[in-house]
């Protein structure tokens, strides 16, 4: 898990100070894959392009190239609106964060967790379809939020690969069954608006039930949320009928507290 995509890092930087500071980060594996842009340059479809100027940038998404800008104190009043990433202090950047960057403007999905029989990773169009064959199953209907229109959906998920696993770095993942490499579910944690605390969502497909799949995730997640500095807590919300996940919240150690509107009961796990 966890390979490396991105190939190429290519620079169309004018201040030299930043050039030169970028060249002088000390990450090797970064170092390695820098190359210097020019005009006549082949198109490399594995390379995230990285630009100090707004005319550049938007030179090189006309090109269609996923493009990062750079930001310094001599361009730190030039607009980059147009740019869908923008980078500070290169030196603290890594090359896995050069490669979610890469792949998240390429539209390809981040791994983010495996398991002994599962793959987390965010969602892909491709993976729709199989999301659609889940939500026909009475049992998840019965509990989830239907999916969109086709169209909607599509747009939707195009968003939050956008604005909440570029922004956030987390959300509700896709699951692969390593075995075969189906989709077989979608796992996650969401911020909420009470600062520390996210929300776990699970679904595992009809067919993948009572073989322990949601458990190794969540655990997986909740092993996750604990090494990370931002969040302290992890909440649910649980139709009270909903005697699967009721159970797999206590198997998660998760406390059942208040009870909501619509049925719903909160189970909550301190970190």
């Amino acid at each position: 898990m966890k390979s490396i995509n991105l190939n190429r890092i290519i620079l169309l930087i004018e201040d030299k100070k930043a050039y030169e500071s970028f060249r002088q980060t000390g990450d090797e594996r970064v170092l390695s894959r820098i190359l210097t842009y020019n005009d006549g340059m082949y198109p490399f479809a594995d390379s995230l392009y990285i630009c100090d100027t707004p005319e550049g940038c938007r030179m090189l998404l006309e090109k269609g190239y996923p493009v990062a800008a750079l930001l310094h104190e001599n361009n730190a009043s030039s607009s980059f609106d147009h740019v869908g990433y923008l980078l500070q202090d290169p030196e603290q950047i890594s090359l896995e964060d050069y490669d979610h960057i890469f792949r998240r403007l390429s539209g390809l999905p981040v791994e983010i967790l495996e398991t002994k029989r599962l793959l987390l990773r965010e969602t892909a169009l491709t993976d729709l379809d199989s999301f659609y064959e889940m939500y026909e199953d009475p049992e998840i209907a019965g509990f989830m939020e239907p999916l969109y229109p086709r169209d909607e959906e599509e747009a939707y998920q195009i968003n939050y690969m956008k604005n909440v696993y570029a922004f956030y770095g987390i959300g509700i993942w896709t699951v692969i069954l390593k075995e075969n490499d189906d989709v077989i579910g979608r796992i996650g944690i969401e911020y909420t608006d009470e600062a520390g605390c996210v929300e776990l969502g699970f679904m595992i497909n009809a067919e993948n039930r009572r073989k322990g799949y949601a458990y190794e995730a969540c655990s997986a997640i909740v092993d996750y949320a604990r090494a990370a500095e931002d969040i302290t807590k992890i909440r649910a919300r649980v139709r009270e009928d909903n005697t699967p996940s009721q159970n797999l919240c206590a198997k998660l150690n998760m406390i059942q507290g208040k009870e909501l509107n619509d049925g719903l009961s909160e189970w909550t796990l301190d970190l």
